[in-house]
């Protein structure tokens, strides 16, 4: 699967709601206090204490890796979701529904207003990217599973 190479047909940007960021802040920001604090208890003269600040910027960037890279993008045979790095390939013949769905299972879906696809060769997925019912319809069409399919 040649990514590289080829262009992209359609891009859905993907979608991230106010609570999402808000846990990924509290959760990088707890764990950076936490280095802080031990940086301050081993005292700046001390070079152990400059190692506890190391992993900071890491937080901060795995936190907001999520939100940056978030999206589906569409081939002439298959889809890519791509989230927090990751690429996952799923060709149309393999996928056996879309629907809209707000459930609280674990994907990669940066919101509660979500689209499962299922694909039992590949690995279902969840998803949500700004237009969710422009996505459903383009799948739809594309794995020939609509009402006129």
């Amino acid at each position: 699967m040649g990514e590289k190479n080829e262009r992209t047909e359609r891009v859905f940007p993907g979608r991230t709601d106010p609570w999402f960021i808000a846990v990924m802040a509290v959760v990088a920001g707890g764990l950076s206090v936490g280095c802080v604090v031990c940086f301050a208890g081993a005292g700046p003269s001390s070079p152990w204490g400059w190692l506890a600040l190391l992993p900071v910027p890491a937080f901060v960037a795995l936190a907001a890796l999520p939100v940056r890279s978030n999206r589906v993008e569409l081939y002439e045979d298959r889809l890519v979701v791509v989230y927090a790095g990751t690429r996952s390939a799923i060709p149309y013949a393999h996928v056996r529904g879309v629907r809209r769905t707000r459930t609280f299972l674990a994907g990669t879906a940066n919101s509660l207003d979500r689209v499962y696809i299922e694909a039992p060769y590949d690995g279902d997925a969840i998803v949500s990217v700004t237009d969710n019912d422009a996505l459903v319809a383009e799948l739809e069409r594309r794995c020939g599973l609509g009402p006129g399919a």
